[in-house]
């Protein structure tokens, strides 16, 4: 199984919208206790921003398993500023 939240915008539309993301679909255990201490991260990350920049989240991660065995558990997150930004 797999799963992925991303957004870029201002601070508080982010958190909003990698909120929503992390609400739907459940994966499988111990996946999902992994997705779920990656959402309490960018939350925290999120919050350290000021409300008034332009941010970047990325986040997906995946489960391998060989039957019902897990064999393997990626996960990347990136929460970035955007400096660039114009408007």
């Amino acid at each position: 199984m797999s799963w992925g939240a991303s957004a870029i915008g201002r601070v508080p539309a982010v958190g909003a919208a990698i909120g929503r993301q992390f609400e739907s679909g459940k994966c499988a255990e111990p996946e999902e206790s992994i997705r779920q201490a990656a959402r309490a991260l960018i939350a925290a990350s999120i919050a350290a921003q000021d409300s008034a920049k332009v941010i970047r989240v990325q986040a997906y991660g995946s489960q391998s398993t060989e039957g019902s065995k897990v064999v393997s558990n990626s996960l990347n997150i990136i929460v970035e500023p955007q400096w660039t930004f114009l408007e």
